[in-house]
């Protein structure tokens, strides 16, 4: 019996103990900082689900009040962390549109290209959300030049636009192969054009000497492998680029001038 009443005994004060540690809840006539301060507590404990409703009355209770572009700040971190990322890119952009005076924008603005960029995918696939996070950081990149973002967003800049061109060079590579040289160069174009910074520029040129070369188009492709050399002295494709341009400086002029 004695033992039986030590284990209630254990059993209440742990249950006591349990309740004092959840702390207060919500009061109806709590002001805005306080409801804030009460949904920032659950966000850094990463209870992340209920601060979100929390962070949500604050918003919309408390719309006018000092910590209003703070709620709704981490209202879309929520989001992000719970890996929620459309939502929390829509919850960020509500910031920067709706709240243009907050000194929060600017995170806000690359937070919302991140949530983007979290979803963009393998560059085989869709690129929806890469065009929306490169479109998102460049906006950051024009409105704060000097940030202290600038390097990193400069550099997932560049690895989205890498992406991008690999996409492009993906196509043209299986039409080549198709043998539909006309579509092959049009995307071999596309990443020269609008991706010459990126790591894909020198695979496009090459492809579109060997697209000529292979459809024995002598001129254009002897044009095409000199630019090569010229462009990309560095590149691991050169020693390839060289033996066509020998092969093909060989041809007879006559030969060379009816392939176009």
């Amino acid at each position: 019996m004695m033992r039986y009443l030590k284990l209630l005994l254990f059993a209440v004060t742990a249950i006591t103990l349990l309740s004092s540690c959840s702390g207060v809840k919500p009061q109806p006539d709590w002001t805005a900082e306080e409801y804030y301060k009460y949904a920032k507590a659950k966000f850094d404990d990463e209870n992340y689900l209920e601060a979100v409703n929390d962070f949500t009355v604050v918003v919309l209770r408390f719309a006018g009040s000092s910590v209003a572009d703070s709620a709704q700040f981490y209202l879309a971190y929520c989001h992000y962390n719970m890996d929620e990322y459309i939502i929390a890119a829509a919850e960020f952009g509500k910031i920067v549109t709706d709240m243009p005076q907050s000194p929060l924008v600017p995170m806000s603005q690359y937070m919302l290209a991140e949530s983007y960029y979290q979803m963009s995918p393998r560059a085989e696939l869709d690129q929806e959300y890469t065009l929306k996070a490169l479109k998102q950081f460049q906006i950051f990149l024009e409105d704060y030049p000097t940030h202290e973002k600038k390097e990193e967003v400069e550099k997932k800049i560049l690895e989205l636009r890498n992406k991008l061109a690999e996409k492009q060079l993906r196509n043209a590579d299986i039409y080549r192969l198709m043998r539909r040289y006309k579509a092959a160069l049009i995307y071999y174009d596309i990443v020269l054009s609008k991706y010459y910074d990126s790591d894909y520029a020198d695979d496009a040129q090459y492809g579109k000497a060997l697209t000529y070369y292979e459809k024995e188009d002598w001129l254009n492709a002897k044009e095409q492998l000199l630019i090569f050399k010229e462009k990309f002295p560095d590149s691991e494709y050169l020693s390839a680029v060289e033996e066509m341009l020998r092969e093909v400086m060989n041809i007879p002029d006559v030969e060379m001038r009816a392939s176009n």
